[in-house]
């Protein structure tokens, strides 16, 4: 398992360092002074998984790996999200790295926008004290 997690750490790895396509659109002349605006009304949300080319099945289960490689994960998901321009909002100081490895894969499917020129918030939290 452990060359595995190392092989997708390197993949991840990759897509961190390539910039994201980013998608077509044209900005109505309103707008033509705060694009950012534009971007924001017309880009489409996609999957992670669509934005990386890397689909959910490749993320072994929490359960299979050790807390150092759950670590290890994560920083390079991290570094995908920040290659996206995501950022994490709701994510506890104190969360074990195994929860946030499986926080993070459950939602690599979780569709969000790629905006170059604002970045994205993006929260996790369901707001039900059960999940």
């Amino acid at each position: 398992m452990q060359r595995y997690v190392e092989q997708l750490i390197e993949d991840l790895g990759q897509i961190a360092a390539q910039k994201p396509q980013e998608a077509y659109i044209e900005i109505p002349p309103q707008l033509e002074e705060a694009p950012d605006i534009g971007e924001l009304a017309l880009v489409p949300f996609k999957p992670i998984s669509e934005w990386t080319g890397i689909d959910f099945e490749v993320f072994p289960e929490m359960w299979r790996l050790s807390y150092d490689q759950c670590e290890a994960l994560n920083k390079a998901i991290f570094k995908v999200y920040d290659n996206l321009k995501l950022l994490l909002t709701d994510k506890p100081d104190e969360i074990p790295e195994d929860w946030l490895y499986e926080v993070l894969v459950s939602n690599w499917d979780y569709p969000v926008q790629y905006l170059p020129s604002s970045g994205m918030d993006l929260e996790l939290c369901t707001g039900d004290s059960k999940t």
